[in-house]
C-alpha cells in the first residue's frame, strides 16, 4: 500500500526544522522505522514529514559526566548496542538494544524516534524506566525540557511531547556499584515482546547487601510499570534463591495482566514472576563479576 499524499521537507538547520514543526499535522522523520509503516498501512495520516537527516548530527552526542551519561536522540539502536563503555558501565542498555527488531531496523531506527513514537512495548521504555532515566526535548518555546521517563508515556502511542517539540536526548544516572538484568520473551526473534523485565540493583561497599532496587516489567499492563513496594522489601537483603523466589511470588500477585491472541492472563502472570526472578538472578551474577574486578 501507499501512504496518503503528504508534504516532504528537509530543513538544513535545527531552527528551520523547529519552525516547520509548529505547522499543524507535521511529523518529524528520523530513521522511519515506526512512522513509515504506519503511513503505508494507512494507520496514520499526516500533513507532512520533516526529514531530520541534515540536522541529525546535532543530536549524535555521547556525554559522560560524574555518575551520569547523556546520549543524543539521533543515535541508532545498533550504535547503543555496540557503544563500548556501556558494556561495562550500564550493560542493560546494550542488552535491551539487541532485542529491537532485526539488524536492518537497528541500524536505521533511532532512540529518539522510538521515544517520540510512544509504543509501550518498545524495549527502550522498559530499559529507561528501570534506569530512572529522563527524556530531553527542545522546541522554540522551550530550548531544553527534561521529563522523567515515568511521566513520558501518557498512554499507548501518546508521548509527552508539546506542540513543535523534538526529542534531543536521554539522561541516565549511573550509580556506583550497580548491576543490571534484562530479559524478554517473544514468539520469534525480532517480534514484539510478549513480556519483558528489567532490574537495577545497587549494592553496599562489600557487594553483600542490596541498598537499592528498581524492578520494571512491560507486557503485563497497558504501560510498563515498576514495583516500588517489592523493590523496597528487597532493600537491605542479601541476594539468594529464597529472596528471588519471594520476588517471583510477589510480582505474580501484584500484576493484573491482559489477555490477547499471544498469551492468556494466567500465562502472562506466570511469565511476569519468572522473568522478575531471572533478571534478579542475572543482576546477581553480574555483581559477582564486579566483585572480582574491584
Amino acid at each position: 500500500m501507499y501512504p496518503y499524499p503528504f508534504r516532504y521537507v528537509r530543513p538544513q538547520t535545527l531552527d528551520e526544522a523547529l519552525r516547520w514543526a509548529e505547522t499543524d499535522g507535521m511529523r518529524f522523520l528520523a530513521g522511519g522505522q515506526s512512522l513509515l509503516p504506519l503511513l503505508n498501512l494507512h494507520w496514520a495520516e499526516v500533513a507532512g514529514v520533516i526529514d531530520l537527516k541534515s540536522v541529525g548530527h546535532e543530536f549524535n552526542h555521547v556525554q559522560w559526566k560524574a555518575g551520569e551519561i547523556e546520549f543524543g536522540a539521533w543515535l541508532t539502536h545498533h550504535e547503543l548496542a555496540t557503544l563500548e563503555p556501556l558494556a561495562t558501565r550500564c550493560p542493560l542498555i546494550p542488552r535491551a538494544a539487541v532485542h529491537i527488531g532485526h539488524p536492518r531496523i537497528r541500524r536505521r531506527g533511532t532512540v529518539g524516534g522510538a521515544l517520540a513514537h510512544g509504543d509501550p512495548l518498545a524495549e527502550w521504555f522498559l530499559a529507561f524506566l528501570t534506569l530512572n532515566a529522563s527524556v530531553v526535548t527542545r522546541s522554540r518555546a522551550y530550548p531544553r525540557r527534561v521529563t522523567p521517563i515515568q511521566e513520558w508515556l501518557l498512554g499507548p502511542l501518546m508521548p509527552n511531547l508539546l506542540p513543535g517539540e523534538i526529542v534531543t536526548g536521554v539522561q541516565v544516572s549511573l550509580p556506583e556499584r550497580a548491576s543490571y538484568g534484562f530479559l524478554e520473551v517473544s514468539r520469534r526473534a525480532g517480534d514484539y515482546a510478549i513480556m519483558a523485565a528489567g532490574v537495577q540493583l545497587i549494592w553496599d561497599a562489600s557487594y553483600h547487601q542490596i541498598t537499592g532496587c528498581t524492578l520494571a516489567i512491560s507486557g503485563a499492563n497497558d504501560l510498563p510499570r515498576t514495583f516500588p513496594l517489592i523493590s523496597k522489601a528487597v532493600q537491605g537483603q542479601a541476594p539468594g534463591s529464597e529472596l528471588w523466589r519471594f520476588v517471583e511470588d510477589a510480582v505474580q500477585k501484584a500484576v493484573d495482566p491482559y489477555a490477547d491472541v499471544l498469551a492468556s492472563k494466567d500465562y502472562r502472570r506466570h511469565l511476569a514472576g519468572v522473568l522478575a526472578r531471572r533478571v534478579c538472578e542475572q543482576a546477581t551474577q553480574q555483581r559477582e563479576v564486579l566483585t572480582r574486578t574491584t
